[in-house]
């Protein structure tokens, strides 16, 4: 993919006499790159530039003419945002600032860095010829990847169950790796706070994955927290929950549409495949797994455990997405009534969100 949007690139004629077009060559790209990536001013930039020790060719480009040039290449994923609209007043709007997750994926999956570090057939490991110890290591080797690949699931399945159950011949699996965090933007203006979603492939080899170095996490977007008006705190956590979903309802959804139909992306050797594309992993904290599990107050999110059973011994039964999506049908209230429609919820130990991103 990588080689094909530099082929189709508009100055493309410019690089078959030079590889290194708008530069002159790769000293004068190396300087550029340098200077553009170091935090020094346009002032001092162009002093450098007027050194006698500069080459020649290098002192006739300013430093606006490096910005202007470094604007030719190929782009990355451009940033989108949207105002988030909901029934309900905030002290200040809602601005979802976001990439289209399926560029950032493409980016991922045809970069050069990874080309010998990607999994894309799900297999397992036994410690012997008798098959009785599976060993497990990355997610391509897990049973759910396993499950879809030979298309073997439950009589219970959900619907995206069953269409990644039944993958075309010659699909690949590319698992979606989610990210967040409640972060401090700043500390000292007006204190803004927000959730910074990054997103990665679980194909990806795990010592790579788990590198910093390796940059496998691209930043997806940024999602807003805001201030209801409400006299009523508890009202205004639900609220900001129900903003959470919508925005990661409205970031997420050509990757939904991509889980249903596939979408075709080439690697970084130039094959062309037709990818599908589950969540594989959603890497949060407790209060944040809980906003996505919705469940209320100090429930566990993967158990129907409260905090007064946590250190029994006793196995619990699981709390599962199915189980999550089918108690809401059961509550005879509207969901834009918020107070009275958290308060039926409590029976079910739900945090009052009907309309979940997943």
């Amino acid at each position: 993919m990588f080689l094909r949007c530099f082929e189709m690139d508009q100055h493309s004629s410019f690089h078959l006499t030079n590889l290194y077009y708008p530069f002159a060559n790769l000293d004068d790209w190396e300087m550029a790159n340098f200077l553009l990536q170091s935090k020094l001013s346009m002032v001092k930039i162009n002093t450098y530039l007027s050194l006698k020790m500069v080459h020649p060719s290098q002192q006739s480009c300013p430093c606006n003419a490096l910005i202007i040039f470094s604007e030719l290449l190929p782009t990355r994923p451009c940033w989108n945002y949207r105002i988030v609209n909901t029934p309900y007043p905030m002290k200040s709007p809602a601005i979802l600032y976001f990439h289209d997750p399926l560029d950032c994926i493409e980016a991922l999956f045809n970069h050069l860095y990874y080309a010998d570090h990607m999994i894309y057939t799900p297999f397992c490991v036994f410690t012997s010829a008798e098959k009785v110890v599976r060993e497990f290591s990355e997610w391509m080797s897990g049973d759910i990847a396993w499950q879809m690949h030979i298309g073997h699931y439950g009589a219970q399945c959900t619907y995206t169950d069953f269409i990644l159950s039944n993958l075309p011949a010659g699909a690949t699996l590319c698992g979606i790796v989610l990210l967040s965090d409640k972060t401090h933007i700043t500390n000292m203006c007006g204190g803004k706070v927000a959730h910074p979603l990054l997103i990665s492939l679980a194909n990806i080899k795990m010592a790579v994955w788990n590198k910093a170095s390796s940059h496998a996490f691209l930043f997806n977007a940024l999602i807003p927290v805001i201030k209801f008006i409400h006299p009523l705190p508890r009202t205004c956590s639900v609220l900001g929950v129900h903003l959470f979903h919508k925005c990661l309802d409205i970031i997420l959804q050509p990757l939904k549409l991509a889980v249903q139909v596939g979408w075709m992306m080439s690697d970084p050797v130039g094959g062309l495949g037709h990818c599908f594309m589950p969540l594989a992993v959603y890497i949060v904290n407790t209060p944040e797994a809980c906003m996505l599990a919705c469940v209320h107050g100090k429930m566990s999110p993967v158990t129907m455990a409260s905090h007064k059973h946590f250190s029994n011994a006793f196995h619990h039964e699981c709390h599962t997405g199915t189980k999550t999506l089918s108690q809401p049908s059961q509550i005879q209230c509207d969901p834009n009534d918020v107070e009275r429609y958290f308060i039926l919820c409590k029976q079910f130990r739900l945090s009052g969100i009907a309309r979940l991103f997943w």
